[in-house]
């Protein structure tokens, strides 16, 4: 019940306020459009946290001296959750975006007021590149924070994708500390997922920097080592045992999100009780039930 009633009251605030903003950017000011999105930001969390009696945290803020912001943020992206909570705390950060979304009549005049870099999905990579720096460099010259996910997509929890080199571009090119960030939203709110999980908490954390200068493939390896061991710690700090064993088990086999586990087969594989996350007795009776439905995933079933 809470789950549904918090996805309805999502989608109809979300409608009403894109509405209005739409009206307010064809005479408003720049200012004017991100204080909503800031206001949409604040408020889905709000609606998130009343509804479905979660708690999203935000740590690693001490990272950042007074007044301090970063120039470049690079993140897991887990949830819809994701989106509410960095607008919310800089509502004049840039983005990556699709330029090809520019052509929705509702969402096009929002984009372009926001100044987001826009790139074309059915471009050639040489010109996304272009396109992705130069778009970089007037965000950072109007000192904006640039958040980007490095692997391009809204990932299950536990998954994984290879890290696009978009991110080292805009790192080189600016020259400045890359922040990655772990996270754990899609514990709250998964995947594109109809059904919320009720009372869970979640924890968006801004790990220590990346120092400017490293090449490639050291500051690839060392962005995606940080994001991922941040991202599982935070799983296994708040996820149910169910949930933290087959994100574990996606973690370690690099599955992505077109991959699937069942909890039948996780419980062969590896004899894990997933009531009590521990070996099996080896009493077949008694380790059955670890092969039934997902508790805290009933969109999903047993597949993850």
């Amino acid at each position: 019940m809470r789950s549904s009633l918090l996805t309805v009251s999502f989608f109809v605030f979300t409608f009403c306020w894109a509405a209005l903003a739409l009206i307010v950017s064809l005479v408003g000011g720049q200012r004017t459009v991100r204080w909503f999105l800031r206001v949409w930001g604040e408020a889905s969390q709000w609606l998130t946290r009343k509804i479905l009696n979660a708690t999203i945290e935000v740590r690693g803020l001490e990272r950042f001296g007074p007044g301090e912001r970063p120039a470049l943020i690079a993140a897991k992206h887990q949830s819809e959750l994701d989106t509410f909570i960095f607008p919310a705390m800089h509502p004049d950060l840039s983005a990556i975006a699709m330029e090809e979304l520019t052509n929705y009549p509702l969402l096009g005049p929002i984009l372009r007021k926001l100044d987001y870099i826009l790139v074309s999905v059915e471009g050639k990579r040489a010109n996304q590149m272009i396109q992705v720096v130069s778009g970089s460099r007037r965000a950072h010259e109007q000192g904006r924070p640039i958040l980007i996910f490095p692997e391009g997509e809204l990932m299950r929890v536990g998954s994984r994708h290879r890290y696009k080199s978009g991110v080292f571009h805009i790192y080189q090119a600016l020259n400045c500390p890359a922040h990655p960030v772990a996270l754990s939203c899609g514990l709250v709110w998964p995947q594109r997922k109809w059904r919320k999980r009720p009372h869970q908490t979640c924890v968006l954390e801004f790990l220590e920097p990346i120092p400017p200068g490293l090449d490639q493939a050291a500051f690839m390896a060392e962005l995606e080592r940080r994001i991922e061991e941040g991202t599982m710690a935070l799983i296994r700090e708040h996820g149910d045992p169910e949930t933290v064993a087959i994100a574990e088990e996606r973690h370690r086999l690099g599955l992505t999100n077109e991959d699937h586990v069942t909890v039948a087969d996780l419980t062969r594989r590896r004899g894990i009780d997933l009531d009590r996350h521990e070996p099996s007795t080896g009493d077949a009776e008694a380790d059955r039930g670890a092969g039934g439905a997902n508790k805290n995933d009933p969109g999903e079933s047993a597949h993850v």
